[in-house]
């Protein structure tokens, strides 16, 4: 089950970059896709990390009790504070801390049991790496988005270009995550 929670959010992910790219070819602004993205990220990948760390931590019952509260925060964000028509970089700040959380959990929770035992926990130690690499890296990005675009104006592409291989790197891994536990002889 975590793995088709984690092809829906590949799923969207691929829609969306998809959807923003020919978007900005026509010159359309593609800013809400960034508000459906975060929302989307915080919906399915705290589902992922529900169903995969192991039910002992207490933050795997703190999961489904917050998520509808940040699900409301990043929404209201949306309306109130950055509309959808304007960058996204403070509920997409919020989700990236967020989403580091559950990767650092995920990490001590493996390190309390046995690991790497078998292809499934091994594509999920790869998975988890990628997310915690990514939102790691575009946080710094996120958080300070609206401070570069009006300080170093043309500089910003060097920030968006280093975002964009990190992306890259985390869908590649994810993508390999996924085929090694789909095509594993153990299933």
């Amino acid at each position: 089950m975590s793995i088709k929670i984690l092809g829906g959010f590949v799923f969207l992910s691929l829609y969306v970059q998809t959807t923003a790219f020919f978007l900005s070819l026509y010159g359309i602004n593609n800013f809400f896709l960034v508000h459906i993205l975060t929302l989307g990220e915080m919906i399915l990948l705290s589902f992922f990390y529900y169903l995969i760390i192991d039910k002992r931590l207490k933050i795997k019952r703190l999961v489904l009790y917050f998520l509808p509260i940040f699900s409301l925060l990043i929404i209201l964000n949306s309306i109130f504070r950055e509309p959808i028509t304007a960058w996204n970089s403070t509920a997409k700040t919020f989700t990236q801390g967020i989403l580091i959380i559950y990767a650092i959990v995920y990490f001590y929770d493996l390190s309390t049991r046995e690991i790497l035992v078998n292809v499934k926990i091994k594509s999920l130690h790869l998975i988890n790496s990628a997310i915690l690499l990514y939102y790691a890296g575009s946080l710094f990005i996120f958080m300070f988005a609206k401070v570069v675009m009006k300080e170093i104006g043309t500089m910003q592409d060097v920030f968006w270009v280093f975002n964009a291989i990190l992306y890259f790197v985390f869908c590649i891994l994810i993508l390999i995550g996924i085929w090694r536990i789909a095509y594993s002889r153990e299933n």
